[in-house]
C-alpha cells in the first residue's frame, strides 16, 4: 500500500530537512491513539477553551496597544498646537503690534503667521482678534497654500462661542474648544472641516489685555492619523464628553451633535464608558475596549513658571477612545456538549490514530525545528543572548566562545559584569539600564574582548515585555563590523591623502605668486636694515632708527604670516572633527589667494553674515574645498574681459549653513551639468578633472551637499551646505 496523501508528503519533506525519526512518530501515535479513544472529549474541551482565552487575550492586548498608540498620537498633536500657541502669544512681532498696531506692525505680524502656517500646514487659520471681536490679522490655509486675508475681508467674531469663552480668561490661560465642524455664515462648511480652536489672551507691556490669538487646528489631520492605526484589531473610534461620535464606525455615524438626524452611540455602551475610565463592553459576539483620555493634561508644562500658558479645565476636557473586535469563531465553540456521546465517541475513535499521529508528528517536528534553530543560532557569526532583569545570561550562542573563550554552559547564569571587563561593563551599563526600562537600544562601540581583541561592535538590546507591560529581560544581538569600519577608515585615509596631494599640487602652481608675495616683505626688511647700518656708521638718529626697526618687525611678521598660511594649508596630520566657522575659513583662504588675485586683477567680495553658527567638520578639508572652488573661479576669469569679480556669501537656516562662490566668468558648460563633479571630467583644456570631485567627496563625507546653481545673470555659481554643529 502506497501513501500519497499530503500528511505523508509533508512528513517526508520535514524528515529530509530536519531528520525526524518516523519510527518514534508511529510508536507515539499508537500510544496516543489508545489514550485519545478513551479521553478524547476532555482534551478537546480544554484545547478549545484555552484557544478561546488565548485569542481573547491577544485581541485585548492588540486593542490596548491600538488605544495606547492613539492616545500618544493625540497627546503629541495637542502638545504641538499648545507649544505653537504659547510661542505666538510671546514672540516679538505680537509684542510690537500690541505696543503700536500700525500698518507696518500689522504686516510683520501677518508675515509671522504666514510663515508658521506654511511651515506647519496643520492650521486652517491663525488669527489675532481684538477685544471688540473683530479680526485684526488673519492667515488662511486654502488650496494647499497660506495667504494673508485682506483687511476688508476680516470678520466680526464677537458672537462666536470661543471668543466669548476666551475674553473672560487671564493671560496665561488657554481656552480649547470642543472638537467640532467649522461653521461659516451660520452654516456647516462644505466639504466638512473638523476643527479644534485654541485661544489665549495676550496683554501689552502694561499688563492690559489687548486681544487674543486663535489657532484653528485642522482636525482632519488627527482623524487621518488615527485612521492609519486601523489594522487587524479594528478601527479606532473617538467619542466626545457627551457620548457622541467624533470618529465612528461609519461616516454616517459621525458628528451627530451637529447633525441631529444621525444615530447615537448605543446607550448601554455609553453608560458603561461614562461610569468607568477604562474597560471592555461586550455585546453579542463582539467586544469594545474603551479608555478615557485627557488630551490637554500631558504633563509637559513647567510648574511654577508664571508666564507659561496652560489650558483651563484640562482635568475635565476628555474624549473616549474605543476599539471594537469581533471573535473569529462562534461563541458556541467555547463549549463542547455532544447530544449522543457514544455515536460521537465511536466516530471519533475511528480517527483517533490519525489525530494521534498528527500530534506525535507536531511534537517531534517542533523539537526537530528547535534543534535546527539552535544549530542555526549557534553558527551565526553574531553574538545572540537573552539576559534577565538581574543582568544574568539565560541563553547565549556559541559565538561567545570565540569572543570570551567560554562555552554557553559556562556563561549561563553569570552576570554581565562577570563576563565583560570593568571598562567595557561601565560603557554598556547605561544602555543595559535603558533596555531594562523597556526602551529598545542600538549603539556602536569599540570594545576589547578576551580572545578576539579590539572589535568594532554594533549592539542592539531588544526588551522582552509581557502583555501587562512588565519587562522580563531583553535580547542581545551584537554584530562584529570591524572589517566594515576598517574599510571606512581606509577610504577616509585615501580621501585625506588625495586631498593632501591636491593641496601640494595647488601650492606648486602658486609657487611663483607665493615667492613674489614673500619677496616683498623680505625686500622691505633688506632696505630698512641697510638704512639702519648706514645710520649706525654716522650720527645715529635714535627716533628714525626706532621707526626702521618697527618697519622691519612688521614686514617680518607679514612674511611669517604668509609662511604660516601656506604651512597650515599643506600640512599633513590626523584631522579631528569639531566646530568650524565658515566665515573664518573663507577669510583665511581669501587672504591666501589675495596676491594671486591681485596679479590677475580679480576682486574678492566677502558677504559674510554675522553670528554664523559653526558647522561640524574638519577644518583643513573644508579650507581645501573653499580653496579649490575659489581657484576654479579665478581660472574661469583668466580669459574673461571686463569686470572680474568673485563673490563669497554665507547664510544659514535652522538646520544648515550655506556658502556660495559666484564669479563673473563664462559659467559651466550646460552639456556637462552634474558630470562636472565626476573624476577626470573638466571644462578646462589643461585641467585634470579631480578638483571638483575631491570637493564633492569631502562635502559628502561631512554629510553635506555640493551643487551647481543656475544663475540667470551668467557666471559660475557653486554652493555647498553643511549641518550646523549640535548645541
Amino acid at each position: 500500500m502506497k501513501l500519497r496523501g499530503p500528511w505523508f508528503t509533508r512528513a517526508h519533506t520535514i524528515h529530509r530537512v530536519v531528520q525526524i525519526d518516523v519510527r518514534r512518530i508511529v510508536a507515539q501515535a499508537l500510544l496516543f491513539g489508545v489514550a485519545f479513544s478513551v479521553l478524547l472529549a476532555i482534551p478537546v474541551v480544554i484545547y478549545q477553551k484555552a484557544e478561546t482565552r488565548n485569542l481573547l487575550s491577544l485581541r485585548q492586548a492588540d486593542q490596548e496597544r491600538a488605544i495606547k498608540l492613539a492616545a500618544q498620537t493625540i497627546h503629541q498633536e495637542m502638545d504641538a498646537v499648545l507649544s505653537d500657541l504659547r510661542y505666538l502669544s510671546q514672540h516679538n512681532e505680537i509684542k510690537a503690534y500690541l505696543e503700536n498696531s500700525g500698518p507696518e506692525q500689522r504686516r510683520d505680524l501677518g508675515l509671522e503667521y504666514l510663515g508658521l502656517t506654511g511651515q506647519k500646514r496643520i492650521y486652517d487659520q491663525i488669527r489675532f482678534i481684538g477685544l471688540n471681536g473683530m479680526e485684526e490679522v488673519r492667515v488662511d490655509f486654502a488650496a494647499g497654500k497660506p495667504k494673508i486675508v485682506a483687511r476688508q475681508d476680516l470678520q466680526d467674531k464677537h458672537d462666536r462661542y470661543y471668543f466669548q469663552e476666551t475674553q473672560w480668561l487671564s493671560p496665561g490661560q488657554i481656552y480649547v474648544s470642543p472638537f467640532d465642524l467649522n461653521v461659516e455664515q451660520s452654516a456647516i462648511e462644505q466639504p466638512l472641516k473638523p476643527a479644534i480652536r485654541f485661544a489665549v489672551p495676550v496683554a501689552d507691556s502694561q499688563g492690559l489685555i489687548r486681544g487674543m490669538v486663535v489657532l484653528n487646528y485642522r482636525g482632519q489631520r488627527l482623524i487621518d492619523k488615527l485612521g492609519l492605526l486601523a489594522g487587524q484589531t479594528g478601527k479606532v473610534w473617538l467619542l466626545n464628553a457627551e457620548g457622541r461620535w467624533l470618529i465612528g464606525p461609519t461616516q454616517q455615524d459621525e458628528w451627530g451633535f451637529m447633525y441631529p438626524q444621525r444615530p447615537h452611540v448605543p446607550p448601554a455602551f455609553w453608560q458603561q464608558a461614562k461610569a468607568e475610565k477604562s474597560g471592555t463592553y461586550r455585546a453579542n459576539d463582539s467586544s469594545i475596549r474603551f479608555e478615557r483620555i485627557y488630551p490637554l493634561a500631558s504633563g509637559n508644562g513647567y510648574p511654577g513658571a508664571s508666564d507659561f500658558a496652560k489650558p483651563v479645565a484640562a482635568d475635565t476636557y476628555y474624549w473616549t477612545l474605543a476599539v471594537e473586535s469581533a471573535p473569529s469563531s462562534p461563541q458556541a465553540s467555547n463549549v463542547f456538549v455532544p447530544r449522543d456521546r457514544w455515536p460521537i465517541y465511536g466516530t471519533l475513535s475511528l480517527f483517533a490514530f490519525l489525530a494521534a499521529g498528527g500530534l506525535a508528528f507536531s511534537i517531534n517536528r517542533g523539537k526537530a525545528l528547535a534543534r535546527v534553530m539552535e544549530k542555526v543560532i549557534d553558527n551565526l557569526p553574531v553574538l545572540v543572548a537573552y539576559i534577565d532583569t538581574e543582568q544574568r545570561y539565560r541563553f547565549n550562542n556559541r559565538a561567545y566562545e570565540g569572543f570570551f573563550g567560554l562555552t554557553p554552559r559556562q556563561i549561563y547564569g553569570k552576570a554581565v559584569s562577570e563576563v565583560l571587563d570593568d571598562t567595557a561593563y561601565r560603557e554598556v551599563l547605561p544602555y543595559l539600564e535603558q533596555a531594562l526600562a523597556g526602551k529598545p537600544v542600538t549603539f556602536e562601540r569599540r570594545l576589547a574582548y578576551k580572545d578576539a581583541g579590539m572589535r568594532d561592535m554594533v549592539v542592539s538590546f531588544l526588551p522582552d515585555t509581557s502583555p501587562q507591560g512588565e519587562v522580563r529581560g531583553f535580547f542581545l544581538v551584537a554584530n562584529d563590523v570591524s572589517l566594515v569600519k576598517q574599510s571606512e577608515r581606509r577610504e577616509r585615509q585615501r580621501l585625506l591623502e588625495l586631498a593632501h596631494v591636491s593641496r601640494l599640487a595647488s601650492m606648486g602652481e602658486m609657487a611663483t605668486e607665493i615667492a613674489h608675495e614673500i619677496n616683498q616683505p623680505l625686500s622691505a626688511i633688506a632696505m630698512y636694515s641697510s638704512a639702519g647700518l648706514r645710520t649706525l656708521s654716522g650720527d645715529c638718529d635714535c627716533r628714525r632708527m626706532e621707526g626702521w626697526l618697527e618697519a622691519i618687525n612688521t614686514q617680518a611678521k607679514r612674511a611669517g604670516e604668509i609662511v604660516r598660511r601656506v604651512r597650515h594649508f599643506v600640512r599633513k596630520e590626523e584631522h579631528q572633527r569639531g566646530p568650524v566657522n565658515l566665515n573664518r575659513v573663507t577669510s583665511e583662504v581669501a587672504a591666501l589667494l589675495r596676491h594671486e588675485a591681485q596679479s590677475q586683477e580679480v576682486e574678492f567680495v566677502l558677504q559674510l553674515v554675522e553670528d554664523l553658527p559653526p558647522v561640524h567638520g574638519e577644518l583643513v578639508l573644508l579650507e581645501q574645498v573653499v580653496f579649490n572652488l575659489m581657484r576654479n573661479a579665478m581660472e574661469a576669469l583668466q580669459s574673461q574681459p571686463g569686470e572680474r569679480r568673485i563673490t563669497l556669501t554665507t547664510c544659514f537656516d535652522a538646520e544648515q549653513v550655506y556658502l556660495e562662490i559666484k564669479d563673473t566668468g563664462p559659467g559651466v558648460d550646460p552639456a556637462l551639468g552634474e558630470r562636472i563633479f565626476d573624476s577626470f571630467v573638466s571644462s578646462k583644456q589643461e585641467g585634470m578633472g579631480m578638483g571638483l570631485n575631491i570637493c564633492r567627496s569631502i562635502i559628502e563625507a561631512h554629510s553635506g551637499k555640493l551643487s551647481i546653481v543656475v544663475n540667470p545673470e551668467g557666471g559660475g555659481v557653486f554652493m555647498f551646505s553643511l549641518a550646523r554643529e549640535p548645541l
